[in-house]
């Protein structure tokens, strides 16, 4: 730590959790992170990280949109009557 110029209060258990941190609110998957932490499942990944993950709710439709896309008269990006 001291050799990359880190302050002393900085730990490697502190900079697991950034590196973790970094990977997931780059929208990194959470088994990818799991497996580079060196965990069995991403069960704990998610416990103590899901919070800074990205929001996929554009992600997602934009995803359903493009596949559906490939249908002739399906309304592209209209909002439902209701």
């Amino acid at each position: 730590m001291r050799k990359a110029g880190l302050p002393e209060s900085i730990t490697t258990h502190d900079l697991r959790h950034h590196y973790a941190s970094v990977l997931l609110m780059q929208g990194e998957s959470v088994i990818t992170v799991a497996e580079r932490l060196g965990h069995e499942n991403a069960t704990l990944v998610l416990s103590t990280y899901g919070h800074l993950m990205p929001d996929s709710e554009e992600r997602t439709r934009r995803a359903v949109d493009e596949a559906w896309g490939c249908a002739p008269g399906v309304p592209q990006g209209e909002a439902p009557n209701r």
